[in-house]
């Protein structure tokens, strides 16, 4: 605000004009503009002047506030864009797709399977197929330490849609535990084959692949 020069404190309509003054540097701080400042000068002992202070001091507060919100929101983006590339890479190491022979992808499963990572995963595996225009898929769960039923189910779909692509499915290292929830969701043992471990899964593949 532009000052003007120092004025009596009796007067109405000095009064009345600071008053505008101030309430035009209220509505500008309403509406967010967190730099403006009370700058009317006031003669030494001024009713208004602790006023002045005292509204000039609350805007600095909350800019000093604004500022420090403002930092602490780009932390935490700058966080959360981390902890995304973080995360990304780890589904990467986690869950990766490789081509153990011609036309044949193993697919290990290593740690908790769960309902979001089971379709996460099996969503990359159908692309990798399609991609690689394989003929064989091994899903190794040798790895795994729990299996909920929805991952449960959604592997199941992953191997029929896998037939669809016109690649087999072949599931290795199934526990005891896996194969009983199997069993008590009514299994179609048809839908994709098992094997006990990764070496009988390839010696199934290549034989059909010699006698095809």
């Amino acid at each position: 605000m532009s000052q003007r020069p120092a004025m009596s404190s009796d007067d109405p309509r000095e009064l009345r004009a600071l008053v505008d003054d101030l309430r035009k540097v209220l509505a500008d701080t309403r509406a967010g503009a967190l730099d403006v400042r009370w700058d009317e000068a006031l003669p030494e002992g001024h009713p208004l002047s602790g006023l002045r202070q005292d509204i000039n001091a609350l805007i600095e507060a909350l800019a000093v506030e604004r500022r420090r919100s403002l930092d602490y929101v780009e932390r935490v983006e700058d966080q959360r864009a981390t902890i995304e590339l973080q995360r990304a890479a780890l589904r990467e190491l986690s869950t990766p797709v490789i081509e153990v022979w011609r036309g044949v992808l193993c697919f290990p499963v290593v740690g908790v399977m769960d309902s979001e990572r089971s379709a996460q995963m099996m969503s990359e595996l159908l692309q990798a197929v399609a991609e690689r225009a394989a003929d064989h898929v091994i899903i190794d769960v040798t790895g795994i330490h729990a299996m909920d039923g929805q991952a449960l189910g959604s592997l199941v779909a992953a191997a029929s849609a896998l037939r669809l692509l016109g690649a087999e499915c072949v599931i290795t290292g199934i526990k005891p535990l896996v194969a009983d929830a199997l069993v008590e969701m009514d299994f179609d043992p048809s839908v994709l084959s098992t094997r006990r471990n990764l070496r009988d899964a390839l010696r199934h593949i290549i034989a059909s692949k010699r006698v095809a």
